[in-house]
């Protein structure tokens, strides 16, 4: 049942506005990577791209969410477009008895040992997490926008949306899709309130970069 939801969400979604590039072989590791892109008339959250990943092969390999283990392969990812673009690390956050939130160790999809790491400075920071602007926690993990330290992560949020102002603006422009012999972790859904908010309401919305504050 759980291949069939795959690989129907991965036909559901190959006829909206995505844009993939060509997949890049990375000798080091064996492994083959593949930049999406989202449009302005169609997006996924961190969920649906990771369904959607799971939904590809090429050369006999499974995709998935790209995990990055090495400085090697987070240089390789980096340079052929992975700026701004999900990756498949998660977190799951939950609250104590007094509301407080508790972050809990942060995992690849794959099961892989998350040992490896290159956060932003003061990342992972779970900005505002449970607030009006941050409704749904940072639990997900993106490259950042080059800012003169290339290949730096960030967390954000499911559909990495914050609130603008009156508007509602991404951080994300895409996902990475990486091809290898893994096996795939489930992760649990968040809310379904901002799924629809932001997934429905806000479909037409263009990306933004921010700041956080």
């Amino acid at each position: 049942m759980i291949q069939i939801t795959r690989i129907a969400l991965a036909l559901s979604l190959s006829a909206a506005s995505f844009s993939s590039h060509a997949i890049s072989f990375n000798p080091t590791n064996g492994h083959y990577y593949q930049i999406v892109d989202f449009s302005d008339v169609g997006r996924m959250n961190w969920n649906e791209a990771k369904l959607y990943a799971e939904g590809l092969i090429h050369e006999g390999l499974t995709g998935h969410l790209a995990t990055i283990t090495s400085q090697e392969e987070d240089n390789f990812v980096w340079n052929i477009g992975g700026e701004g673009r999900f990756l498949g690390g998660f977190d799951i956050s939950t609250q104590d008895s007094s509301g407080n939130w508790i972050h809990n160790a942060w995992q690849w999809v794959t099961g892989e040992t998350f040992t490896f790491a290159n956060w932003m400075p003061g990342e992972p920071s779970h900005w505002q997490d449970g607030s009006d602007d941050t409704p749904n926690n940072e639990d997900y993990l993106m490259y950042w926008w080059n800012n003169g330290q290339e290949g730096r992560w960030n967390d954000t949020n499911l559909d990495s949306s914050f609130f603008n102002g009156n508007s509602i603006s991404f951080t994300t422009q895409g996902f990475v899709v990486e091809y290898s012999l893994s096996n795939i972790t489930g992760v649990p859904l968040p809310g379904a309130l901002w799924l629809f908010s932001t997934g429905l309401l806000f479909i037409g919305s263009s990306f933004r970069k921010r700041s956080k504050v």
